[in-house]
């Protein structure tokens, strides 16, 4: 549920050592509440602004290490090597040239609100969600909760993964 969205998106780090820009439109957002979240967040829920690689130039020094996920495949977070900022993410089960950025690091958060919200099953029971934004207990299905434009771009880079592009 973008609000105006003016491209391109730019963010950085909290200490300002590395900077970003997002040159093409996110495919999804989404409000990820699973344990592992909320731990490597030290919140209550962590905001994923979901786009592809070819749109995405960072400039600094990042580091990476491989954490936990709830279905055991992992994922590698991308950090400040100055502060400790998390900025992106690749997911391992993710195609190649698919990466997950921290919404919270947008230097215009505001612009980009949650399409969904996952892992409520999880969700610290205090925290009321919005009734008109869709919540799933787990994981959505892409197909039917993505818009069909970022559909499209993902099903692209899922057959590039797979050598049919």
């Amino acid at each position: 549920m973008a609000i105006d969205i003016d491209l391109p998106l730019t963010g950085k780090c909290s200490c300002g050592l590395v900077r970003y820009e997002l040159s093409e439109a996110p495919l999804f957002t989404h409000a990820c509440h699973c344990a592992d979240c909320q731990r490597s967040t030290g919140s209550a829920f962590v905001i994923h602004t979901l786009t592809t690689k070819s749109g995405f130039k960072i400039s600094g020094e990042t580091k990476s290490t491989t954490l936990p996920t709830g279905s055991g495949a992992g994922y590698d977070p991308h950090f400040c090597s100055k502060c400790g900022t998390f900025i992106w993410c690749e997911y391992h089960v993710a195609p190649k040239g698919f990466l997950v950025l921290r919404t919270g690091t947008l230097d215009k958060p505001n612009n980009v609100e949650p399409e969904a919200h996952i892992f409520t099953t999880q969700k610290l029971p205090w925290l009321p969600l919005p009734k008109d934004v869709p919540c799933f207990p787990e994981m959505y299905n892409r197909i039917e909760t993505w818009p069909e434009a970022s559909n499209q771009t993902m099903d692209r880079l899922v057959a590039k993964a797979k050598g049919h592009a």
